[in-house]
């Protein structure tokens, strides 16, 4: 009895001291015993609650839920829940336990306090809730790339890209970087997610789903996501910045080059014009008629550059190169062999095939020369190709002949310059190479939309 008395005793404290919630109701949910945690948890006194219905400290809204659990109960079994219990101030708190039977007439509940947990969880809800609303429904394309994939876009990343979310996650991002940009993007996304690099602010070009350039300004910086190190970012689209940029390059080019005709050729030209009214002496009259007239080509050469600077928009290579050609058809034999290619110029490309066909009239060699002019395309771009039978260009001289004031006939060294010039400012390129069995070729390019 003695040892009954103190293995009772041993027990209660026990009971009493648990960090452990421990209650006992009977099977009118009255409780009969709640343990020192449950009293300093509610707040209440042991005995205010004993005697009172265990639902005096439960919240409203679960009591119908607990009172249908407890109603299951069997004695081979005991169920567990989570509710919300209200403390003696009227504070909410969160509970997760279990109850079980002791008896036909009472019930044994446990719990601990989870109000810590439940406030986390919460936080994480909300949390989430706000990074949809700034991050996934952002405007701004947002990535996150870790083991060399992307674990993260938000819409406006994948919408950018021409993709759909699911498209890209998985995928190496440099796959998507521009072919001239990729060694230097790569290099420094190697850098950075070894830690050798900081972030940074710079501007790259990525190629969209339809084959489109698009220039990005960002940030990229080394992060922890989900315990590993990863790269995120922040993305601008900067196509509109960049393409002003480059027409604003180009049309400092073409005001540079204007003004060094106006400076140079004309006003030199202009001088012996002045000499020529003041004297009224006919050789040098017959030279003031030369030099106006090349005073009037150079206008309208300079005419060529500054179409090239303005606007493109699609044209057709063959019509161009048709147009131009019937110009020669009666001074020349010219041969079409021409293709439909579309590419993104303007008018001063009509300019650029008329300076090489009035190349090959003025410098064949011959009384009637024969001019070939094919259009085609070649990958990215479309190609005038224009080839005549005269006496071609000697190699000592061929990377000369686009230069600026460059002539063996005593022109003026302008024609082929302003070709290069043009077709350079419409991102094309130009090359020339001799013809056989004689002449010479020039090969003008541009790109394709």
């Amino acid at each position: 009895m003695q040892y009954d008395k103190l293995g009772e005793k041993i027990w209660k404290t026990i009971a009493d001291r648990s960090l452990a919630g421990i209650y006992v109701h009977d099977k009118d949910l009255n409780l009969i015993y709640v343990n020192d945690i449950v009293e300093k948890a509610t707040g209440y006194k042991k005995e205010e609650l004993i005697g009172k219905s265990v639902f005096k400290i439960i919240h409203p809204d679960d009591r119908e839920r607990l009172e249908r659990l407890i109603k299951d109960l069997s004695p081979d079994k005991f169920l567990q829940y989570e509710s919300r219990y209200v403390r003696k101030s009227g504070e909410v708190r969160w509970v997760w336990g279990y109850v079980t039977l002791l008896s036909d007439e009472y019930v044994l509940g446990n719990w601990i306090d989870v109000t810590r947990r439940k406030r986390l969880e919460q936080e994480l809800i909300e949390n989430n809730e706000l990074f949809i609303a700034l991050i996934e429904e952002s405007p701004i394309p947002v990535f996150i790339t870790q083991n060399d994939m992307f674990v993260y876009v938000n819409k406006a990343f994948a919408r950018m890209l021409e993709y759909r979310k699911d498209e890209l996650l998985g995928k190496y991002p440099i796959d998507f970087v521009h072919p001239e940009d990729k060694d230097m993007v790569e290099k420094r996304y190697r850098d950075r997610i070894e830690g050798r690099r900081g972030a940074e602010t710079y501007s790259w070009r990525i190629i969209s789903k339809t084959g489109k350039t698009i220039w990005v300004t960002g940030k990229p910086s080394r992060i922890k996501y989900k315990g590993e190190p990863a790269i995120a970012g922040v993305l601008i689209d900067t196509t509109d910045i960049h393409e002003l940029t480059s027409i604003l390059k180009k049309k400092n080019e073409y005001l540079s080059l204007i003004n060094r005709i106006l400076r140079h050729d004309i006003l030199n030209d202009l001088t012996v014009v002045r000499a020529a009214l003041e004297m009224w002496d006919e050789e040098l009259k017959s030279i003031a008629m030369r030099r106006i007239d090349k005073i009037a080509m150079l206008i309208n050469e300079s005419k060529a550059i500054e179409d090239a600077v303005g606007a493109t928009y699609t044209v057709n290579l063959a019509e161009y190169a048709k147009e131009v050609g019937k110009n020669y058809e009666e001074i020349a034999d010219v041969v079409y062999s021409l293709s439909n290619v579309l590419v993104r110029g303007n008018e001063s490309i009509k300019s650029a095939i008329d300076n090489i066909l009035r190349n090959s009239v003025q410098h064949s060699g011959k009384e009637r020369v024969k001019i070939e002019i094919n259009t085609y395309a070649n990958g990215n771009f479309g190609v005038v190709k224009i080839s005549d039978n005269g006496v071609g260009i000697s190699e000592d001289i061929k990377e000369k002949i686009f230069e600026k004031g460059f002539s063996t006939s005593g022109g003026t060294g302008v024609g082929l310059f302003i070709v290069k010039k043009v077709v350079e400012l419409l991102d094309g390129e130009v090359s020339v190479y001799n013809n056989t069995p004689s002449g010479v070729t020039f090969e003008l390019r541009f790109p394709r939309p």
